[in-house]
């Protein structure tokens, strides 16, 4: 039997089974079937405008939190397949009418659900979870008592519902891009919210393996920024690792991150001896701050990473007051070194000084594209055995390092290089500091590295380094030079404006 010698009403079942992914291409496939579609095209078209991609605001006609667009799920199952990017991160104002005492723009409370009024949108939410195939072996009567209990506990400004959320990401299936919201730090060993560590690692395992009709999180590709940054603000890495394994996991922008093994305020990253890596192939670390026991964890574990870009702010009490860009670097070449293709190393705040600076490249033969700050350079080598800051060290009969010792940039970079980028607060934090590492780049264009195109020097709201720019043969980019009010200085490298461009998230606290 041809599928159009079928009964109508058996053709429309089998339309609506195309929904969502499959209905564009089986409409096409003919004239008959494109014109018996025609509801179900307005309904496709309808939920893809309106749910593709959600807030936690996009619900209509009901109080912007999780749980309103899980309402919207309970009315209308269909929906929970259409939503591909999906923000958490409520920072909308709260501005309270005159007698409010909840905010309702983040959370319900208890009495909002028991309202007779509510009684079937309540009924409908907990149907949902009863339903729904990440909880068949669950209570799901328990799991919506957490729920209830954490939105009347946690209603209130900037308020996160962590189980719904957890609750929503297992109705998922098509989910491609994900922000977090705000509180989800806390789902970290220590934290107040441990208890949901290992529903969590459960999701995940559930989306990795086989068995599941749709798969929640099986399509999730981006992780986005879920803090502001600042020197306040600190989330520990460790809170996103387990999505860090799921199988279609590729890229992870990350702001105010912390991943630190020693100090009472540091927050070390653990990865669980599952032997399960991760697939990423792009990092970016925003107003970040790693050691690099911290970052060695995360690298020795994403052996497929291409990308990887890292901003360093010294945070809370001090953390990482020193840094350590040779060590850093050192680790990115030990684990990483030999498929890199694209790297940034630059510093938004740092509190203390370096104690290794950068000194070679070298280690990175498929270097394509490299943006680095000037500061980054301006400690001794590893290999002098020399180290400034707090716990500073000079070797008996060393002569202590200066600015002029900082090597050629020509000399550091790998014959694969094809643009690179120095970002210069000159005349700080030395001039001499950037004559020294552009004294030969003219010459190593010629004879050493030819793939070399675009090499921009860029200079803080200035132009006072041109002449070096003019006799080196680079570009000097004055950042902000003729604006009233320059951008922050740590927006000046050009992959943080991408960044916050791509992918927003860059909020400054």
């Amino acid at each position: 039997m041809r599928l159009l010698d079928l009964p109508p009403e058996i053709l429309d079942l089998v339309i609506n089974l195309t929904l969502p992914n499959g209905l564009e291409n089986f409409v096409l496939s003919c004239k008959t079937i494109y014109g018996r579609a025609r509801s179900q095209i307005q309904h496709h078209n309808t939920l893809k405008r309106r749910w593709r991609h959600t807030t936690n605001d996009s619900y209509p006609d009901s109080p912007a939190d999780t749980l309103g667009i899980m309402l919207g799920i309970s009315e209308d199952p269909l929906i929970a397949e259409y939503i591909e990017c999906l923000s958490l991160w409520d920072r909308r104002p709260w501005d309270p009418r005159p007698g409010e005492i909840l905010p309702m723009v983040s959370g319900r409370s208890r009495e909002y659900w028991e309202d007779h009024e509510n009684h079937d949108q309540m009924q409908g939410i907990k149907n949902l979870l009863y339903t729904a195939e990440y909880f068949a072996k669950a209570d799901p009567e328990e799991w919506w008592g957490r729920m209830i209990n954490e939105e009347d506990i946690t209603s209130g400004e900037d308020a996160d519902n962590l189980y719904a959320t957890i609750a929503l990401l297992s109705l998922l299936p098509n989910l491609k891009t994900l922000q977090l919201p705000a509180r989800w730090h806390e789902v970290r060993s220590g934290e107040s919210a441990e208890a949901l560590v290992p529903s969590v690692e459960s999701l995940v395992s559930v989306s990795n393996r086989d068995g599941y009709t749709l798969k929640p999180l099986a399509s999730l590709e981006t992780l986005l920024p879920f803090v502001e940054e600042g020197y306040d603000v600190r989330a520990g890495l460790q809170c996103l690792q387990p999505f860090l394994v799921l199988h279609g996991i590729r890229n992870l922008y990350a702001v105010s991150c912390v991943a630190v093994n020693e100090g009472w305020g540091g927050i070390p990253l653990e990865w669980p001896q599952s032997g399960l890596k991760s697939p990423l192939t792009r990092v970016e670390f925003a107003y970040c701050c790693m050691d690099t026991a911290g970052l060695g964890v995360l690298l020795s574990n994403t052996p497929c990473l291409t990308i990887f870009k890292y901003s360093h702010q010294t945070k809370w009490d001090g953390l990482e007051f020193d840094w350590n860009p040779g060590e850093f670097l050192e680790t990115i070449a030990n684990y990483c070194g030999e498929r890199l293709l694209e790297l940034a190393i630059t510093i938004d705040e740092l509190h203390g000084e370096v104690i290794n600076g950068l000194s070679s490249f070298m280690r990175f033969p498929k270097l394509q594209k490299l943006e680095v700050d000037v500061a980054a350079f301006c400690g001794p080598p590893l290999e002098s055995g020399q180290r400034l800051g707090r716990n500073a060290t000079l070797p008996e009969g060393a002569t202590a390092w200066a600015h002029i010792d900082i090597p050629c940039m020509g000399d550091m970079l790998p014959e694969s290089i094809c643009e690179l980028q120095v970002n210069t607060d000159f005349p700080e934090p030395s001039e001499q500091a950037l004559r020294s590492l552009f004294k030969n780049i003219r010459d190593r264009r010629l004879d050493k590295l030819l793939l070399l195109g675009t090499t921009i020097l860029r200079q803080y709201a200035s132009g006072t380094a041109r002449e070096i720019a003019v006799n080196h043969g680079v570009i000097l980019e004055a950042f902000d030079e003729d604006v009233a009010a320059p951008r922050p200085r740590p927006m000046m490298p050009q992959w943080k404006r991408e960044f916050d461009c791509r992918v927003g998230g860059i909020v400054m606290a």
